[in-house]
């Protein structure tokens, strides 16, 4: 990015925002303030938007709640209805199955929602017709439901090599009616997603990373513009772009008080962002409490789009933060190895910082191999710094790890 030929160079929006002292302490310290209008509060919420999710010609909420342990939140599952955030995601593998079963629990209770409900769930590292068949029959039997919407297979160890009948699989589940639609999700190498999806053809969706710092970069543009191209839908995880180091720069404060300035938190601004391409039929948001619920509402009601210095606001902040986030491109492993599970580390660590889900970083960290997890910390990651494409610190983010994490 070429700060001469923006509307604001980040010196003079450094100066002008006036961040550069103490911190602000905004992103996550508002996060009860729900957007600038205080009538909000007092005035019934709009029903969230639709999109058409690609050739599916299936209708989502833009926004849509991440899977969590629905057996102990289901006040939210309802609040999340009644304001219109009907696209619900989840895994055979979330909270140990507790987020289908939850969803279960719902619809044992309020079977009329269905209708209005759309329900993503995965099948986990499984590829193999007869894996795939079995979960997709668990997952209904959990959620209390004869049709999944969509169903996508995640976390796949080499999306080059499904087997030839996963097709005839997905054809016959679709004329059963158990499934409405399938694709893929997963948290890194969007290129490689996006690219065998389109050449196979039946792929109806793909949930993949993206956000404010993804979206200023050509190569994301062309895979977005690619997926748009063969009709698949696209739904946005990780839009936070939140990174493994929780480092506060004096970009995100200045991008803070802007937003801050308009009404905004800097969260809602990042959904906002997102949303302004609309080939994104929705952002799958994990929505703890309900604080986080109304806010994000809030941001996908009020019909304000952000301004074009709002967008160039984004493209500054994205230039300071890329060299905190790992953007899980895995040019790492494949210079070192896919055994080393170094953006699966990187993504531990950023729950951990940048989430503060602490419990999950180490739970997920702990079922790496022994081996792995003992060597962490003595490995020589440089040739993985290398060809990192922000310039991580791979290796002190690797140590941390070993320590935090353990």
């Amino acid at each position: 990015m070429k700060s001469e030929n923006k509307q604001m160079d980040r010196r003079t929006f450094l100066k002008a925002t006036g961040a550069g002292g103490a911190s602000l302490a905004i992103s996550s310290g508002l996060a009860g303030n729900v957007l600038a209008s205080e009538k909000t509060k007092d005035t019934p919420v709009k029903t969230i938007p639709t999109r058409i999710l690609g050739k599916s010609g299936l209708p989502v909420s833009i926004l849509s709640l991440g899977g969590i342990d629905w057996t102990t939140n289901q006040n939210l599952l309802r609040l999340s209805f009644t304001y219109g955030a009907t696209f619900w995601d989840t895994s055979d593998r979330y909270e140990n199955g507790k987020s289908e079963i939850g969803i279960g629990q719902y619809l044992t209770r309020y079977p009329e929602d269905r209708k209005k409900i759309f329900i993503c769930t995965k099948a986990s590292e499984k590829t193999d017709p007869k894996q795939v068949s079995e979960s997709i029959d668990q997952s209904l039997d959990r959620m209390k439901t004869d049709y999944i919407d969509l169903y996508l297979l995640t976390l796949l160890p080499n999306v080059d090599k499904l087997p030839d009948d996963l097709k005839t699989l997905v054809e016959k589940k679709k004329k059963e009616g158990k499934i409405k639609a399938v694709g893929f999700s997963g948290h890194l190498g969007n290129d490689k997603i996006v690219d065998k999806a389109v050449t196979m053809g039946w792929i109806d969706a793909l949930m993949i990373t993206y956000n404010y710092i993804l979206m200023q970069k050509d190569e994301v543009k062309k895979q977005i513009d690619a997926a748009a191209k063969a009709g698949i839908g696209l739904i946005a995880i990780k839009s936070m772009g939140k990174g493994p180091d929780m480092v506060e720069t004096p970009e995100a404060l200045a991008a803070t008080k802007h937003f801050m300035d308009k009404g905004y938190t800097l969260e809602q601004a990042k959904l906002k962002a997102v949303w302004s391409d609309e080939r994104i039929a929705s952002i799958c948001s994990e929505i703890t409490n309900v604080t986080i619920l109304k806010d994000n509402v809030a941001a996908a009601t009020d019909n304000v789009k952000l301004s074009s210095t709002d967008l160039n606001v984004f493209e500054l902040l994205a230039e300071g933060e890329c060299r905190h986030y790992c953007q899980g491109c895995g040019k790492c492993i494949s210079v070192m190895g896919a055994e080393t599970r170094v953006p699966d580390i990187m993504r531990y660590m950023m729950y951990y910082n940048s989430y503060g889900e602490r419990d999950r970083a180490r739970n997920l960290y702990r079922e790496l191999p022994g081996t792995l997890r003992n060597s962490l910390a003595s490995r020589d990651y440089s040739s993985a710094e290398a060809v990192c494409p922000h310039g991580l610190q791979i290796g002190k983010l690797m140590r941390m790890a070993s320590n935090l994490l353990a």
